[in-house]
């Protein structure tokens, strides 16, 4: 099990974890501290983005998404539960060689 997994496998039943109001996931705020085992005292997020969680984290049944300080939401990440992949009996769209002419001619960078 790597650090990250153990550290998660803990976090999730810590009183760090404040569930989501959907019930599929957790956050965890600025502000909150955690005492590490060597006594050092460290914000909870500041300590979680030093052990490498941040946005884009998938890991273990989670995907970790960072919400920034100054908007209209406190500074946090969340914890989702990862979304299950559906399978689609359908192969990869083909390019569509009239929308990419008609983004050229319209100057779009992509069709």
């Amino acid at each position: 099990m790597t650090r990250q997994s153990e550290i998660l496998r803990w976090l999730v039943s810590s009183r760090l974890a404040l569930p989501l109001r959907h019930g599929r996931g957790f956050f965890v705020l600025r502000g909150l501290r955690v005492r590490l085992s060597d006594g050092t005292l460290m914000d909870a997020l500041d300590w979680l983005q030093a052990e490498g969680f941040g946005a884009g984290v998938v890991l273990d049944g989670y995907s970790v998404a960072y919400t920034p300080p100054g908007g209209e939401y406190a500074e946090k990440l969340t914890f989702f539960e990862a979304q299950t992949v559906c399978d689609a009996p359908f192969t990869k769209p083909r390019p569509n060689p009239a929308a990419a002419l008609l983004a050229t001619l319209r100057g779009d960078s992509t069709p």
